[in-house]
């Protein structure tokens, strides 16, 4: 009798659902939206693609960069059509748990803590392997958008996105490059959850802009087809050893040439670093993609290969036996080199800052954030020419619940805090007894 009730409740429901949806304007023409979205839209290509289908159960991927915070969680879908989501892809707690029900197409999640009194629901759509929101998430104590305008265009919304892990086996880091009219132009390709790729071409000596192309790609036998957003389907093959050839742009002025990718095995770790010691030597380090390292001060460079084992990095020197041990933890890695301890920060924390507050004040920050751990922060309302904050200190950077958290340490002994996203620093400022969130770009 009580699933009985719950059916009719979860019909009723979805009925009110799908004709509210009707009348918003579900019929008028579909604005940009991100990623899968645009993907899907494009308009069918022929063979095998319409016979492909994918199956509602399985583990998703919710990345709410776009929406404003810097914060992936995950979603399980059983065959049961019950659905867990969690911080973590082990699913090992609980932020929002409950069953799915579906009428012409839309989704109705109800969560096992809704009361008539106090509804907890969400609706989706899908959108080949993936799904799209059509309201908010709730997710642990918070609700998550389902979609956000650009501030800098209006015509742009970012929507809601649940991305499903299919043809993980190529979820990798791949590396190609091209030879073309005396330019080498170097490939990084990313494959990841929701069958969508990410490349970028950038030119020898830096003198072109780097080409940028998204899409979708999907897998059959040792075939892979890539669909870039509003463009045809190219056949490409996997190879041995997990190659990829591949139609690609080296610049979007120039036609697509065939290439081969390799996995960049080291890919995740792949970046550079610098230190600054408590002499003023500033030394860096650089970390590539396929296990080798440089290091280099203004007298003294070696070169080796390094292996990481959860948080902890070795690097064996070219000629040597013995590795040499350090950490590597979020944004800072320390390890001995040149018989000196030292401290690197990624290049991704290091350099100038600058933004405005996200209200209606005019007031303007900028940051610098230095190798040796320091840093210098000033703040002026830009429409009085008057200076709000002058300050110099040190910053320490921790893992915080959603995104690894800086700390400034003024010497005046007032601390400010943010979160390391991946657009910049989002900070919040005490002004005058006031806080004040910037997004700190460099």
């Amino acid at each position: 009798m009580k699933r009985k009730v719950m059916r009719m409740t979860m019909a009723i429901v979805l009925i009110g659902i799908v004709s509210l949806l009707g009348a918003c304007g579900k019929s008028e023409p579909e604005q940009p939206v991100l990623n899968t979205v645009q993907e899907q839209t494009q308009a069918p290509v022929p063979e095998q693609k319409a016979e492909e289908t994918f199956e509602l159960h399985g583990d998703y991927a919710i990345d709410i960069s776009d929406l404003g915070m810097a914060l992936t969680f995950y979603l399980r879908i059983a065959e049961d059509n019950t659905f867990l989501l969690s911080a973590n892809r082990q699913f090992s707690d609980n932020r929002g748990s409950g069953t799915i029900g579906e009428l012409d197409g839309t989704y109705l999640m109800i969560y096992s803590d809704s009361t008539q009194e106090k509804s907890k629901t969400a609706t989706f759509e899908r959108v080949g392997p993936n799904l799209l929101f059509r309201s908010t998430l709730p997710y642990g104590s918070a609700n998550i958008s389902f979609e956000r305008i650009d501030d800098d265009d209006p015509d742009l919304v970012y929507h809601l996105t649940a991305d499903k892990y299919v043809y993980e086996d190529y979820y990798e880091t791949y590396l190609g490059y091209q030879n073309i009219d005396e330019l080498t132009y170097d490939y990084v390709l990313t494959l990841g959850p929701g069958a969508k790729y990410h490349l970028v071409s950038e030119a020898s000596g830096g003198k072109l802009p780097v080409y940028e192309e998204k899409g979708s790609f999907r897998v059959l036998d040792s075939s892979m087809w890539i669909t870039p957003q509003g463009g045809e389907e190219l056949l490409g093959s996997i190879a041995e050893h997990g190659a990829l050839e591949l139609e690609v742009k080296p610049q979007a002025t120039l036609g697509r040439l065939k290439t081969l990718f390799r996995v960049a095995t080291t890919a995740q770790h792949a970046g550079r670093w610098f230190a600054q010691d408590v002499a003023g030597q500033s030394a860096s380090l650089s970390l590539d993609y396929f296990g080798g390292y440089t290091f280099g001060t203004d007298s003294y460079t070696e070169e080796g290969t390094f292996e990481v084992t959860q948080g902890t990095i070795a690097f064996t020197q070219e000629g040597q036996d013995e590795p040499a041990t350090g950490t590597k933890i979020g944004y800072e890695l320390k390890a001995p080199f040149y018989a000196e301890e030292w401290n690197f920060y990624a290049e991704a924390i290091q350099g100038q800052f600058a933004g405005s507050t996200m209200v209606n004040e005019a007031y303007a920050a900028t940051l610098a954030m230095n190798a040796d751990g320091s840093y210098a922060l000033e703040i002026a309302d830009e429409e009085n020419s008057l200076e709000l904050v002058n300050e110099t200190g040190t910053f320490t950077i921790a893992a915080g619940p959603m995104a690894y958290v800086i700390t400034l340490n003024s010497e005046d002994e007032t601390t400010r805090v943010g979160e390391i996203w991946p657009t910049g620093l989002n900070m919040t400022f005490d002004i005058d007894g006031t806080n004040y969130s910037f997004l700190l770009t460099k």
